[in-house]
Order: C-alpha cells, then structure tokens, then sequence
C-alpha cells in the first residue's frame, strides 16, 4: 500500500480561521494526503477540541481528503453529523461505544472508510474478530494516550501495528500521536500506512520536505525524480 500522510490540526490555532485556512493550504500544497481532525468531546477524554462544523468549514476550503477521528463517549450519538458532511474516514473508540459492528455498517453503507481506534493500553486482540470480519477499513492505533496534545511516544506502539498487520494484510493502519521522522521509519516496517503527525509538520522549517520524509526515504527519491525530469 502507498505510504499516506495525515495532517493534524490540533497544534494550529484552529479557532483562529484565518489561521486554520493557512494552515490547511500549506499542507495540501506540501503533499499532505488528509486533513486529520481529533475530534474530542470532554466526556471520552479530559479535553474538548471542536465539532462537525469546523469540520464542515475546513471540507469547503480544501482539496484533501478528510479524516475525522472521534474521540467521544457514545459516537453512535453524532456519527450521522459526520457521514452527511462528507468526511472520506470516520474512525471511532473500540472503548467508546457498545457494539461497534452496527456503527462500522453504517459508515461503510455510505461508501465512507470506516475506522476503529484503540487507546494505548487496549490489547490488539480485542478488536481482532471487527479486522477479520471485513467491516473495518482503517485501524487507529494510537501511540499516545488520547486526549492531549504533545505527549511523547509509547513504546511498544510499532508491535501493535505489527500484530494487527498480521490480522489483515489489506486493512489501512494508521498511527497518531508522537510520531516523528526517527519513529516513522519504524512504523512503516511494521505495515504502517497512515500517519497522522502535527508538529512535526507544522513546526517543520521545510513542510514538504517533512512530509516526504514521513513518508519515507524511497517515495522522497520517486518524488524528486518525477519533479527533476528535464
């Protein structure tokens, strides 16, 4: 699978719009392949961040594909929010909700990825039957605890990645929190396909550059290559 890149927004002033819209244009001119939302209810998580209609406000100022990640208590409350703005990827908690099959149908009927996250501390055999069942499109495993901007990452969080490689070999698996261009390389041996990362784009001196690094050392040369034709 082609590595992919997901920007978060979360280390952006996003209430600022002026701001945001830069932000966001910076990224897709740099390469970026999603514009990555945490969404976060206070509830699920300590802290709250934004809802469907910044979402909804990014969605008519971008090219990129968007990819909501639903860190909310019960997301079978405002799922329906998400699917009727259009997003491309909506991934919600394993430890969020109930029954987690009927939500994945759902996305999926609506011809939207469907995602399940797991926090740090969820085994990944837990979700090992919702892969194998064919309902789940990406898997979010996040390398951080959620809720919270800037943490370091969990060791141990690339063996995850590589177990849950092993339940499918076509399932997109992506990875947030701390991810940077020294983990990355990791993460992708381990069957990686997304990562979601903020400040180390967003704080980068050369954007794409860090982009293209993120997605590693090979795509870089294809990507040079293809720009330096004479």
């Amino acid at each position: 699978m082609f590595q992919r890149v997901s920007a978060s927004i979360l280390c952006v002033d996003y209430n600022n719009k002026e701001v945001l819209l830069k932000a966001v244009s910076d990224v897709e001119k740099a390469g970026a392949d999603f514009i990555h939302f945490d969404v976060m209810d206070g509830n699920f998580v300590k802290n709250k961040t934004f809802d469907h209609e910044l979402v909804n406000f990014v969605k008519a100022n971008t090219n990129l594909l968007l990819d909501v990640h639903l860190m909310v208590e019960n997301p079978e409350n405002v799922i329906d929010n998400y699917i009727n703005l259009g997003a491309d990827i909506i991934t919600f908690h394993y430890e969020a909700t109930k029954d987690a099959k009927p939500l994945l149908e759902k996305i999926k009927d609506k011809n939207i990825l469907a995602g399940i996250a797991i926090s740090p501390k969820t085994p990944a055999y837990k979700i090992r039957e919702l892969v194998k069942s064919g309902l789940v499109d990406v898997v979010l495993v996040m390398s951080v605890e959620p809720g919270a901007y800037g943490q370091a990452f969990i060791p141990g969080s690339a063996e995850k990645v590589a177990e849950i490689r092993e339940f499918s070999r076509s399932v997109y698996i992506e990875v947030d929190g701390g991810v940077n261009l020294k983990n990355a390389k990791i993460l992708r041996k381990m069957g990686t396909n997304i990562l979601v990362s903020s400040s180390t784009i967003f704080n980068a001196k050369n954007m794409k550059k860090a982009i293209q690094e993120l997605k590693g050392s090979d795509y870089a040369k294809r990507f040079l290559k293809f720009f330096n034709k004479d």
